[in-house]
């Protein structure tokens, strides 16, 4: 052998060898970083944030059209036969049939099943289970958010044993048909790829089994090159080599696009099946498999969304396919085939709920730092009411539209006018609905939350209710100009009208709002137990000892007024606010929960008797409006105005629900709307939305409260709005001398009433003629 060949040789040998080793090298390495990468937490999988569930029970008063609404709000889809498959319904002109969708409570699993829905007269008359009669029914609760990480994955991971066999094969016939075969690289599809590429002289074509395409997305850039290719090739081998093929095939179908939804990417088929078809992967039919199988190839070009016939094309490719492959039967195919590619009416994420989940977060992130909240797949259990939520966001944006009509001069360029809307559950603290101003998109700040205004008269029930040891709803007071001075200089109460009354009770001050009264009255009892009152009641904004204070001169925010306002629904117990019930982990543990607690802040008499007066307000006081927009139910409430006209306020509530609403401009602009004017048209809108949601009740009389008749000697209101002689509430020991107890009232006091009527008009003819 020639020198020149040994050295040749020994250089072909040395550079075999140094290939093997670079090569051991770049494998080692390349081992260890795919078995670091996936033996931590393979994806960054969303929090889920559901509202709460909705109760339908045998008597509500809900008409069939409404209950076909919600399940359409909640992706449910209409068959024309009877629904099979859970999230399906079909109706009657009298009956609902629907198979309610299984779903997984932080303390149970509910197990869907078939439920028939009878209607009569606008109610629900009955609920059956098969042949078993049901008294209430839950609807599952809807997704109202996600909380996503910075690449806005939408994501839910399934497990190999969760997926029907025919998904599986339809996936296998259409991307890897040998894939059970081969040990990550199929040579046929790869030399085919590589013939049509050297052919036209570029990369064009790919022969990825599955193994590399889990190579290539997972731990790849999306590019077309040879060495990408050859990297995922080695990746491909040594995933086979530590995983098995079931292994490798979820992790594959919890990795792929899927599709896009509003900037918002769907990996995996788990969110696929949820966002195409409204359910489980394991209650795909076969024809949504093999659709959800063909859109792999091109998911946004085959969307049935987008376009529906290209999509049933692509489909039947795919079972045709599966019957070649003698996969599915004949009868199979042909019934497939047939199926309509039926798409649930996708609620999607609704902008108008996110002034609730911004506060959500909030609260959230003292448990959670930002990474687990927004990628360990938490499951978050609120309290909102997606009925409420809708009522609320069109109660709002109708409202301000009327206003706006009514009065052109609000619409300002730039400069809208805006909103602010909270509804409660009084005895609970449940915060059912949140709408933070008019339009999410264009200002995402929560007027709800964060806005710190003047409540102006919303304050006055606290002034009152600090009062009642001292005084009663028939004690008469003063409503005068006195004069108060404040840091040097003389400050005079005026009414709303410029005009004083007199002599006029308690009650009558409160529920006409007569600034001049409430002052006089809150110097008589002091401001500091005023300010007392309301730290008692957790109202922490800041406060001072003023006149002004008793009209409500200092900021503060909706949020705090729904809730100190509570006390008077809810026997003089005050609620800890509750935005979410249940946070579980992805593995099924509850990690945080909350429980409903309240803490007494007076007694119940006390907030009764403020109660009644506030219903005062709504039947003869500065919100008797309230039945020409349609409210006709018990319940009690309080205008408010700011000086200036910038804060338009009104909260009102039920014995079980309870509202309260601001209109107003960013700036502080003048809105020329008294309380009743502007977020009183609001609230009626909401209440007469959701009134079939709730059954309001007259506010119960607790112990401790006595009712006797009463003659009071008053200047103002006329007799023709409240009579001299009526029927009072008291505290019981508070009696005063002028009351008697409560008897029938004598034959004669009709009479007496028409003649009080008919002096009263004579008197008032009299002062127009002098």
């Amino acid at each position: 052998m020639t020198r020149n060949k040994k050295i040749f040789l020994g250089s072909l040998l040395f550079l075999l060898i140094t290939g093997i080793v670079a090569f051991t090298i770049i494998l080692f390495c390349l081992t260890v970083d795919v078995r670091s990468r996936l033996s931590q937490r393979r994806w960054q999988v969303p929090s889920i944030v559901y509202s709460d569930s909705e109760i339908i029970f045998l008597g509500e008063r809900i008409s069939r059209e409404d209950f076909i609404q919600m399940l359409l709000t909640r992706g449910y889809r209409f068959v024309s036969n009877s629904p099979r498959l859970p999230g399906r319904f079909t109706s009657t002109k009298r009956q609902v049939r629907v198979f309610l969708r299984d779903f997984s409570y932080p303390d149970y699993i509910f197990h869907g099943f078939l439920l028939t829905v009878t209607f009569r007269k606008g109610a629900i008359e009955t609920l059956r289970k098969g042949k078993k009669l049901l008294d209430l029914v839950a609807l599952e609760p809807m997704e109202i958010a996600r909380l996503f990480g910075k690449d806005r994955e939408a994501r839910e991971l399934l497990s190999y044993h969760e997926i029907p066999r025919y998904f599986v094969d339809a996936i296998i016939i259409t991307e890897d048909k040998r894939y059970f075969q081969h040990k990550g690289m199929d040579l046929q599809s790869i030399l085919r790829a590589l013939w049509v590429d050297l052919r036209h002289g570029k990369v064009l074509q790919g022969g990825s089994t599955i193994t590399q395409q889990l190579a290539k997305n997972y731990f790849l850039r999306p590019e077309r090159s040879l060495s990408r290719k050859a990297k995922e090739a080695l990746i491909a081998l040594i995933l086979e080599s530590l995983y098995s093929k079931e292994e490798i095939l979820e992790m594959y179908m919890n990795e792929i696009y899927m599709g896009q939804q509003e900037g918002t990417s769907i990996n995996g088929m788990g969110e696929a099946a949820r966002y195409y078809f409204g359910h489980d992967v394991k209650n795909l039919s076969l024809a949504e498999a093999a659709l959800l199988a063909g859109l792999i190839r091109a998911p946004n070009f085959y969307s049935p969304f987008l376009h529906p016939d290209r999509a049933r094309k692509r489909r039947d490719f795919v079972l045709k396919k599966m019957l070649q492959a003698n996969m599915i039967t004949r009868e199979a195919y042909e019934k497939a085939v047939k199926e309509p590619v039926i798409l649930p009416s996708l609620p999607g994420i609704s902008r108008d709920n996110l002034y609730y989940v911004d506060f959500l977060k909030r609260q959230l992130e003292s448990f959670y730092p930002a990474k687990v909240l927004t990628g360990r797949g938490l499951r978050i259990f609120t309290t909102l009411r997606p009925e409420f939520q809708e009522a609320a966001v069109q109660a709002v944006r109708s409202g301000l539209e009327k206003i706006e009509q009514r009065r052109p001069s609000l619409k300002r360029p730039g400069k809208p006018l805006q909103a602010a809307m909270i509804v409660l559950q009084p005895k609970t603290g449940k915060i059912l609905a949140m709408v933070g101003g008019r339009n999410y998109a264009k200002t995402s700040f929560n007027r709800a939350v964060d806005a710190h205004r003047q409540p102006g008269s919303l304050f006055k029930p606290f002034v009152y209710l600090t009062a009642l040891d001292d005084v009663t709803p028939a004690t008469v007071i003063l409503d005068a100009p006195d004069r108060y001075i404040v840091k040097g200089k003389t400050w005079t109460p005026r009414n709303y009208d410029g005009k004083y009354h007199g002599k006029v009770t308690v009650r009558t001050a409160l529920e006409f709002s007569l600034n001049a009264a409430t002052v006089n009255l809150a110097a008589r009892i002091g401001l500091k137990n005023i300010i007392k009152t309301a730290r008692n009641i957790e109202l922490n904004s800041r406060l001072e000892p003023y006149p002004s204070l008793a009209l409500g001169s200092f900021e503060m925010t909706p949020l705090e007024l729904a809730r100190a306002y509570c006390i008077f629904a809810n026997n003089g117990r005050l609620p800890y606010l509750l935005t979410f019930r249940d946070v579980v982990s992805e593995d099924g543990r509850t990690e945080q929960k909350r429980d409903i607690s309240t803490k007494t802040v007076c007694s119940p008499a006390k907030a009764y008797l403020v109660t009644s007066m506030l219903e005062g307000v709504v039947r003869r006081g500065t919100a008797r409006n309230l039945k020409r927009l349609g409210i006709h139910f018990p319940c009690a409430g309080k205008t408010g105005t700011t000086s200036g006209y910038r804060d338009s306020w009104f909260v009102g509530f039920t014995n079980e629900l309870l509202a309260i609403v601001w209109v107003g401009f960013d700036d502080n602009a003048n809105t020329h709307l008294s309380g009743s004017m502007g977020a009183m048209i609001l609230w009626a809108d909401f209440m007469k939305r959701v009134q079939s949601r709730f059954q309001a009740q007259p506010f119960t009389r607790p112990a401790g409260v006595v009712s006797k008749w009463i003659s009071v000697n008053v200047d103002w209101p006329p007799v023709t709005i409240q009579p001299r002689q009526y029927q009072e509430v008291f505290l019981q020991g508070h009696v005063p001398k002028m009351a008697s107890p409560v008897k029938r009232r004598p034959s004669h006091h009709r009479g007496s009433l028409i003649r009080n009527l008919l002096k009263g008009i004579w008197k008032g003819l009299q002062n127009v003629f002098r």
